[in-house]
């Protein structure tokens, strides 16, 4: 036997149903060849070793000591197989997405049985992080979104813009009623402003823009995420800036208004993050044109409102 030459696969394949059914017969059955088939494979792989694999008898087979001392190797060795093939084809039909908390409540899980029906094939597993990594860790996830001020440069991953950044107040419909109604920018003073960001930053633009000038834009209750301050905000604690294509549905269902028109467009915006090798993967490009038609869809209802 040369010791660098692997066995035929088949033939191994048919002596271990063999030794586990210790009958030919039956091992014909189970893997649906005759019984000639199976006699044929471990004569082939008895030859191959050199030595007899079993003890023909008239009640059946038994394993010499060199089928004992194999078979235990050969069944290790397809259950290994086994699970690698199963976890490749997990890993075809699943889709990794990392992306953060509020594009995924906002963007991602509303329309997800959209994206379920028209891509039955794919698992979406999302992993939801505020921030990502550096670099891109492709053992966790196959794409990732992103929101930065500008894309920062990796030379072997694919960057696209999806989503520019329009940030316009929203606030409870109580809020549009009672003592202090919010009619103008300058009822704000009256309110809280809740802040999505740590950088308080754009509330001082957006009442720039809005031409206000007596309200401390540093004033109220700041969050670490936007959908805290939205939750916030529908609960009637304050007016907060959020990005138009998130909050299309809760203005539809009433739970927010957008009490003025003035938008604040910024710098920052959320970008795909994926390989240039999974560019031309079917799920990659699915999940791709599926998210931007669904932010298109977002677009349109809001520019209606």
């Amino acid at each position: 036997m040369n010791p660098m030459k692997l066995p035929p696969l088949n033939a191994l394949r048919v002596f271990v149903a063999a030794a586990e059914h210790l009958s030919f017969t039956r091992a014909a059955a189970a893997l649906h060849l005759t019984q000639g088939a199976v006699s044929r494979h471990v004569q082939t792989l008895e030859e191959f070793y050199g030595t007899s694999l079993f003890i023909r008898q008239a009640r059946g087979l038994a394993l010499t000591a060199e089928g004992e001392a194999l078979v235990k190797p050969a069944r290790d060795a397809f259950q290994l197989l086994h699970e690698a093939s199963e976890m490749l084809r997990l890993r075809q039909s699943g889709l990794r997405v990392r992306i953060p908390p509020t594009p995924a409540m906002r963007w991602v899980l509303p329309n997800l049985p959209d994206f379920q029906t028209r891509y039955p094939e794919y698992t979406l597993h999302l992993i939801t992080q505020l921030i990502h990594d550096k670099p891109f860790n492709r053992a966790e996830y196959d794409l990732a979104i992103i929101g930065m001020p500008r894309p920062e440069v990796y030379t072997d991953m694919r960057i696209e813009c999806i989503c520019r950044e329009k940030l316009v107040p929203v606030c409870s419909p109580s809020l549009m009623v009672g003592p202090h109604p919010l009619r103008t920018p300058e009822d704000l003073q009256y309110h809280t402003l809740l802040h999505p960001w740590r950088d308080q930053d754009v509330w001082d633009r957006w009442l720039k823009l809005a031409g206000v000038s007596n309200i401390n834009p540093e004033s109220g209750v700041t969050f670490d995420a936007l959908e805290y301050a939205l939750h916030a905000a529908a609960a009637g604690m304050g007016v907060t800036l959020a990005q138009v294509s998130m909050v299309n549905d809760d203005i539809q269902r009433g739970r927010l208004v957008i009490p003025f028109d003035t938008v604040l467009e910024t710098e920052w915006a959320y970008y795909l993050m994926y390989s240039h090798e999974m560019a031309q993967q079917p799920k990659i490009r699915a999940f791709r044109d599926w998210l931007i038609a669904t932010l298109e869809r977002s677009e349109a209802i809001s520019r209606t409102m």
